[in-house]
């Protein structure tokens, strides 16, 4: 069986500012998350990272690869959802600009398609292809992977059978650094535990 340990990446300057993620580097709270988030999973039997290109999530790999002696290895099925043109703007321009979109992405996720970058299909398909590969790469290992809020989204919706229209529901966003642990086995996808974050006690 595999156990997939997936983190979502550290708390950046980018998500300070409210910003529609696609860039930013981890900030003064997301480097002590994620060193947390190392101290967390040090003593796991991980013998496999993963990371998304994005520079924060590599960052956020790095603590727990260099604890374990392993590399990061990069992946961009891991990759954040596409948001096309609309990546590194400003949430509150969107708000104003395109608010017919921004309605649509906030109460039917699965209508839309960003110009210029994807939908959640296109997410969804990645997704189950990683876990597909991983599955295959590491049947009986524990693997970590750091990523995004929406990949880890789109997981936990795999591992209980949801539509791409459950995306935007408040119970299954992440927080920054929080754990979401999934066992593979024969195909079949199961979800441990979803945005565990108890590691970030005390850290805001």
């Amino acid at each position: 069986m595999l156990r997939l340990i997936l983190a979502r990446h550290g708390r950046t300057s980018w998500n300070v500012q409210g910003r529609v993620q696609g860039g930013g580097g981890l900030d003064e709270t997301g480097r002590a998350q994620v060193t947390a988030l190392a101290r967390r999973l040090a003593s796991e039997p991980i013998t496999a990272i993963y990371a998304s290109p994005a520079w924060r999530a590599r960052q956020t790999a790095q603590p727990l690869a260099d604890a374990l002696g392993l590399r990061v290895r990069r992946r961009r099925l891991l990759r954040d959802l596409d948001y096309g043109r609309y990546a590194g703007a400003l949430v509150a321009d969107v708000m104003r600009e395109a608010p017919d979109l921004f309605h649509r992405w906030r109460t039917e996720p699965e209508t839309v398609t960003f110009d210029g970058g994807e939908n959640l299909a296109a997410l969804r398909g990645r997704i189950e292809r990683f876990i597909r590969d991983m599955e295959a790469a590491h049947p009986e290992g524990t693997v970590f992977a750091a990523t995004h809020d929406s990949p880890v989204r789109m997981a936990v919706s795999i591992a209980h059978g949801l539509p791409d229209s459950s995306h935007r529901e408040e119970w299954i966003k992440t927080s920054y650094a929080s754990l979401t642990v999934l066992e593979v086995e024969d195909d079949i996808v199961r979800a441990v535990c979803h945005n565990d974050s108890a590691h970030l006690a005390g850290i805001e």
